[in-house]
């Protein structure tokens, strides 16, 4: 998890490094439009490693005693080291965040950077609406479907049903008047 997470790290520094190098060559902001992608993509991934890395439970006193018998050299996640090391990273991390769009604003104009924070917000939650909508259409759906087939199967039986009274019917007029049919004379 830990190796994750500073993969997650390394790749948006890449991606902040890309768009400092190509931020005084850019002429819009759709020259560094993918870099930016890349970054926030790498930035979330990684604070959702570090939840997921936060809820772990930690090893057993007896996992631990059974490590150092068989002796196992096991990475331990949750060491004061490995939380610091993925701590500082994204302090870092979200340090050079802050200058790129310093850099940002000063190349394309005073709040540039804000608009696009702003801007990725309203849209990821415009995302996660239409996302629950169809997430209630689906779930409609399936309660249309299901009622259906409770109608089919309800309609199906019934007639079973019926079809069997008749045909019982049938069968013990045809008995009682002596093996002749009663409406076909």
């Amino acid at each position: 998890m830990v190796a994750e997470i500073l993969a997650g790290i390394a790749l948006a520094k890449s991606a902040v490094s890309g768009i400092k190098s190509m931020i005084d060559t850019a002429n819009d902001v759709s020259d560094i439009a993918h870099h930016i992608d890349d970054l926030f993509k790498s930035r979330d991934q990684v604070k959702r490693d570090i939840h997921k890395n936060q809820n772990k439970k930690p090893k057993s006193k007896m996992r631990a005693m059974f490590n150092r018998k068989m002796h196992e050299d096991e990475e331990d996640e949750l060491s004061v080291g490995a939380v610091a090391t993925m701590v500082l990273e994204q302090k870092k991390m979200d340090r050079e965040i802050m200058n790129l769009g310093i850099r940002i604003d000063n190349k394309f104009g005073e709040g540039t950077w804000t608009e696009i924070l702003e801007t990725r917000k309203k849209m990821i939650e415009e995302h996660n609406k239409q996302v629950q909508a169809q997430k209630e259409l689906d779930k409609q759906h399936d309660i249309e479907v299901h009622d259906f087939w409770i109608k089919v199967w309800t309609w199906t039986w019934q007639l079973t049903f019926v079809i069997t009274a008749v045909l019982a019917l049938w069968g013990w007029l045809a008995y009682a008047s002596k093996g002749k049919i009663p409406w076909i004379w």
